[in-house]
């Protein structure tokens, strides 16, 4: 994944779709999952910037697409000795942040991920939990010349909800963290 390498020392050149569009097309012969693991070692916001850059290489995936994401980021980092920059759990922020979807949620559904991984996930989306949300920066990167445009964001919102496995994120962040509390505490009982 030299290319990735690449990309990612040019980075400052040019940022956002500008940047990114210049690989697209050698992109577009990796797999997505695999693109990301191999990235989780860069920060998280450059991550970001990346998938909101390339929404061709995502765009169309399921649900099923996206727990095989998680499922190649497993196992997760220890929660605490990373830093909120860190993009080990880059999924999870994507999916809440952006997409708008209980990212925490389908995690915890998914039998394949053990209690261990499912606590480590739930300890660090609380320590995170307020970066889980947009802020007005936010909304204005989202203008479909620097990254994609929120509106197209939202599609793929609904479009991932539609079918009933993901649930939309219908939290502030005061119940996302006590939604989080909760089900910290029923993986720690089993």
């Amino acid at each position: 994944m030299n290319l990735l390498d690449e990309i990612y020392n040019n980075h400052g050149i040019s940022y956002g779709i500008d940047h990114f569009n210049q690989f697209l097309s050698e992109l577009e012969k990796y797999d997505f999952a695999q693109m990301l693991a191999y990235q989780v070692k860069y920060p998280l916001r450059y991550l970001l910037e990346f998938i909101l850059s390339t929404p061709s290489l995502w765009i169309k995936m399921l649900d099923n697409d996206w727990i095989r994401v998680m499922s190649v980021l497993n196992p997760r980092p220890k929660p605490f000795s990373r830093e909120i920059d860190d993009a080990g759990y880059v999924d999870i922020h994507f999916l809440c942040k952006y997409l708008r979807v209980n990212a925490i949620e389908l995690f915890l559904q998914q039998t394949r991920f053990s209690n261990e991984d499912k606590k480590k996930l739930l300890q660090y989306s609380n320590k995170i939990s307020l970066f889980l949300f947009m802020d007005e920066l936010d909304l204005d990167d989202l203008d479909g010349d620097y990254l994609m445009h929120k509106d197209e964001l939202d599609k793929v919102r609904l479009k991932l909800i539609s079918n009933g496995i993901i649930k939309p994120l219908n939290y502030n962040c005061g119940e996302l963290r006590e939604y989080i509390q909760i089900e910290l505490k029923t993986i720690e009982n089993q």
